[in-house]
């Protein structure tokens, strides 16, 4: 507490023990507990006391509370930009410090990550002198996956010769004949397993045998055949 005198002399400090009690009631009525002090001991001492006039004291600057990692604005710099942001500091005995530090990491690297560039746009194609749209180009064919094999076509007398030189040969013994129903089956399952096409009828076959292979026609008990010539 603070002890004064009526003189021009400096203030005495000294220490008053107080119950806490009166002490918590003072302060609750706002008691000068200072100037209570200074009036009862004038009393008792017989001293004159008046209240003297307090210089006043310049009240302390304020105090600004500022977020983690910036730094306080001065008085001349209030509409100025935001000030350069530092870093927080990790408690290292905190347990979820390395996590913090990862995390910090890995945001920062995402703000540093160069975007990737647009893709360019293509320029839409001119439009036809008369203001319509070109025509859109013809879709080509595209190929059978198995394409079928086309028959063969050979002249009458290449299938019968070949048929002839493959499954007939010359008999020169008496009796050797074929007969002409047969023959011609025989011939027309072979144009069919060669894919020869047309199939020549039965007529043309006789003609063709008779002129251009010199056979002749017999009758074997009622049955017409071609004589001197035998399957293979």
């Amino acid at each position: 507490m603070t002890g004064k005198k009526e003189s021009s002399a400096a203030w005495h400090h000294t220490t008053v023990v107080l119950r806490p009690d009166i002490y918590h009631q003072a302060v609750a009525r706002g008691i000068d507990i200072s100037e209570a002090c200074n009036q009862a001991l004038a009393s008792l001492t017989g001293t004159e006391y008046h209240r003297p006039q307090r210089e006043e004291v310049p009240a302390p600057p304020p105090v600004i509370v500022a977020r983690n990692g910036s730094l306080p604005p001065s008085s001349g710099d209030v509409k100025k930009a935001a000030s350069r942001k530092l870093h927080p500091v990790i408690n290292a005995d905190d347990p979820a410090a390395p996590a913090t530090v990862v995390e910090t990491k890995t945001r920062l690297s995402a703000k540093k990550a160069p975007t990737e560039p647009m893709a360019p746009v293509p320029a839409p194609e001119p439009a036809s002198p008369e203001g319509q749209s070109p025509a859109a180009p013809a879709k080509k064919a595209t190929p059978p996956k198995g394409p079928a094999v086309p028959a063969r076509k050979r002249s009458r007398g290449d299938a019968l010769k070949t048929f002839f030189s493959s499954k007939i040969s010359r008999a020169e013994e008496a009796g050797a004949a074929v007969s002409k129903d047969e023959l011609y089956e025989l011939f027309a399952r072979f144009c069919r397993e060669h894919r020869i096409t047309p199939v020549p009828d039965r007529k043309t076959v006789t003609v063709a045998l008779k002129n251009q292979f010199a056979l002749t026609e017999i009758n074997v008990n009622g049955t017409p055949c071609w004589t001197g010539i035998r399957l293979k």
